[in-house]
């Protein structure tokens, strides 16, 4: 059963949660991103958002130990009761994939604060495709719009308990995505070596950009900053790129992918193969953020389509 909120009351609820929570959501302005808002007039609902809201639960230059006056301690979590408002389904998934890969007290922590509330992408674009990756059903709330009036779905008891004043719908609407651009076939095992690979690297530069803008690379490097004093430092986790030459390096000057290659192709197949065979679930959520974002237009869905058909040919 769905629940009923009319569009000309969409304002006060949000209100209503502001009042409770810290609200999180898309924002006007040209970065299109995720941020704390205090009003509902910044709420842009319409946007697709280059930036993730993935900085939420692993925020870069995060201090999870620090030293001082001879102890080792943890700093406390300060993350309040807070709601994500107008995830899309992908950045809903990429959750789900975190969840399996990140097990650190400070991610769960600020997991277990946040309420997720989606609502339905009305307007994808040419780099969206979302509907080949397989994604779920999650969230706490979902937010269908038709005509005059959302349509709510229930997807856990505290997104229940945030519409329980409202109206039950009388008859329920959930209206698909319809994506322009698809992944035809994942299947590319045994195409690793493929020459096809070539004419994408031949435009990489190795930036880092689509993994600074997936909502599921969550890639780190562990960092100690020693004080003015000597006594005191503190240990951060910063973020990093599989991408970046220095990231496989290892003590002696040893880097296990030193060639532009071997780094391309490790992010591909790590979101389509590798971690399909580990966990059965795809780890790209088809948002299009890292086709959106490379400065270079690096399509790797359409070189993988490409590769099938070719096959399909022989």
């Amino acid at each position: 059963m769905q629940k009923i909120l009319p569009k000309k009351e969409f304002d006060n609820f949000i209100k209503i949660l502001m009042n409770e929570y810290q609200v999180i959501a898309p924002v006007k302005n040209p970065n299109s991103k995720f941020e704390i808002v205090s009003s509902f007039e910044k709420i842009d609902l319409n946007q697709i958002t280059t930036v993730s809201p993935k900085k939420f639960f692993l925020p870069d230059n995060e201090v999870i130990l620090e030293f001082k006056n001879n102890q080792i301690f943890q700093p406390k979590d300060k993350t309040p009761k807070r709601i994500i408002f107008g995830l899309r389904k992908c950045d809903l998934n990429s959750l789900l994939i975190l969840d399996k890969i990140v097990k650190e007290p400070n991610y769960i922590k600020k997991r277990k604060k946040t309420i997720l509330i989606g609502i339905n992408c009305t307007n994808p674009d040419e780099y969206c495709f979302c509907n080949s990756m397989e994604l779920e059903d999650y969230y706490d709330l979902f937010f269908y719009l038709k005509a005059d009036n959302y349509y709510i779905s229930i997807g856990s008891k505290k997104g229940e308990q945030l519409v329980k004043n409202l109206k039950n719908a009388k008859e329920e609407y959930t209206p698909s995505i319809k994506n322009t651009k698809i992944l035809k076939n994942k299947d590319i095992e045994k195409d690793y070596q493929n020459k096809i690979w070539k004419t994408d690297v031949d435009r990489c530069l190795s930036c880092s950009a689509c993994t600074v803008y997936c909502p599921t690379c969550n890639c780190f490097d562990i960092r100690d900053n020693l004080s003015i004093n000597l006594k005191d430092s503190k240990r951060t986790k910063t973020e990093t790129s599989c991408q970046l030459k220095s990231f496989t390096q290892i003590s002696g000057g040893k880097i296990f992918r030193e060639s532009r290659m071997s780094r391309f192709k490790h992010f591909i197949y790590h979101k389509i193969v590798y971690f399909k065979k580990q966990h059965n679930k795809y780890m790209c959520v088809g948002c299009g953020r890292c086709l959106r974002v490379c400065p270079t237009k690096i399509d790797w869905v359409n070189s993988i389509n490409i590769l099938k058909e070719s096959e399909g040919l022989k």
